[in-house]
């Protein structure tokens, strides 16, 4: 993808994303920042955050901080504020397990920010077409809806979701720029056809509930009452009766 982010549409697209990015990550603080990407291309410029690196699986590619696998993220549980996932949930066969392992390395009130194709619109339809696929249409493109119900099993919080590019996936400068004349328009309304989804996520804190011991039920409703009115009619009766033989 970094090859493919040098033509012109993929520098198209990469200009979208960024100011994107940049207005979302400006709002983010924290002490670390972990970016997982399709490309060797570092996203957080606007980023306040003090530490911001790179995870990578290719060793030849410089520039990175880190050569793992996302789905196996070689750092400590609770250890990070942000994670951006820039098309790396787009270009891997486990999915469910990348999201995991952001969940575990996330602290608690931490973010994720999660940048996708989307399937719901002409770049999602592309990849759908027969023939020979090459970068970006390899992709297995997960819809916002779908994702936005795996964040919830995850506990995270959605903040927002933010779609752009409204022009033709056709890789030619003519046609990119007719068919992004609305383009400005359709990003302010947040159309859900755009090329590309933006979500951010906060993890939450889930609250300790305080175990309380329950206060056991008296099984007499007259407890609490004077000696003298807690006495059954029956009980009156056998008490004379016992009175009468002492005195005899």
């Amino acid at each position: 993808m970094s090859d493919w982010y040098q033509t012109p549409l993929g520098e198209r697209l990469l200009s979208a994303e960024q100011g994107m990015l940049d207005e979302c990550l400006s709002r983010r603080f924290g002490y670390h920042l972990l970016q997982i990407s399709c490309a060797n291309i570092p996203m957080y410029r606007n980023s306040p955050v003090g530490h911001k690196f790179s995870l990578t699986h290719n060793m030849e590619t410089q520039g990175h901080g880190l050569v793992a696998r996302g789905e196996a993220i070689p750092l400590a549980s609770d250890s990070v504020d942000v994670v951006l996932l820039h098309h790396a949930l787009d270009f891997t066969s486990h999915q469910h397990q990348l999201l995991r392992e952001v969940s575990r390395v996330l602290i608690a009130g931490g973010h994720i920010i999660i940048v996708g194709f989307n399937p719901l619109s002409s770049w999602g339809l592309r990849t759908r077409l027969p023939g020979r696929k090459k970068h970006p249409w390899q992709g297995r493109l997960l819809s916002t809806l779908r994702l936005s119900d795996w964040l919830k099993l995850l506990d995270f919080q959605i903040d927002q979701v933010r779609y752009g590019a409204y022009y033709l996936p056709v890789n030619s400068p003519r046609v990119i720029r007719y068919s992004g004349i609305p383009d400005g328009f359709a990003t302010r309304l947040n159309w859900p056809t755009g090329g590309f989804y933006l979500i951010s996520a906060r993890k939450q804190v889930l609250p300790l509930t305080p175990i309380q011991s329950s206060w056991r039920e008296f099984a007499s409703a007259n407890v609490g009452l004077p000696i003298a009115e807690n006495i059954t009619p029956v009980s009156r009766d056998l008490l004379a009766a016992s009175n009468e033989e002492t005195k005899q």
